[in-house]
């Protein structure tokens, strides 16, 4: 019996150092979890942005595809020194490829579109390079960010028939 009066109190001891223990633990894997969390919201809003952005490039690259002579024109019209207008018009007129847009949680994105013709004389192909900036709004119309996508459509020439 005088064994079990000196270690009568050695089991809440134990539990008790175990539950600080756990304590511990679980304070610093909150901490750790709070300080994360805004950073993953950021690599979200910019998939999101990054995705928009690929879409709209999508878009002008069908629009390239199906009615190639319009780019041609706008763009021969602009290096002959008649002024910008032709290809703002073939761009900017276009509401898939510059404009806003908002999402369901009222995030706004703005974006716009550009295209440049890189012409290979050597082997008689065209690049049609297609830049998309997409940049997200806050309430206040300042932008927070901004991404930018890229595309280079191949395009071969033919003879006039």
């Amino acid at each position: 019996m005088n064994e079990f009066k000196k270690n009568q109190g050695m089991a809440l001891i134990i539990v008790l150092v175990l539950s600080m223990f756990l304590l511990i633990v679980a304070v610093s894997y909150i901490r750790d979890n709070s300080q994360s969390r805004p950073i993953n919201e950021r690599h979200f809003e910019r998939a999101q942005a990054d995705f928009l952005g690929q879409g709209i490039v999508q878009l002008a690259a069908m629009k390239f595809k199906k009615r190639p002579a319009e780019f041609y024109y706008a763009y021969r019209a602009m290096r002959a020194g008649l002024g910008d207008m032709a290809m703002i018009s073939y761009l900017n007129h276009d509401n898939t490829l510059n404009g806003e847009f908002v999402d369901q949680v009222n995030q706004r994105y703005r974006f716009s579109t550009q295209m440049q013709l890189m012409t290979n004389q050597l082997y008689q192909t065209d690049g049609i390079r297609i830049i998309v900036t997409v940049e997200q709004l806050a309430e206040t119309g300042e932008v927070v960010l901004t991404r930018v996508q890229e595309h280079i459509l191949e395009a071969v020439r033919r003879p006039v028939q």
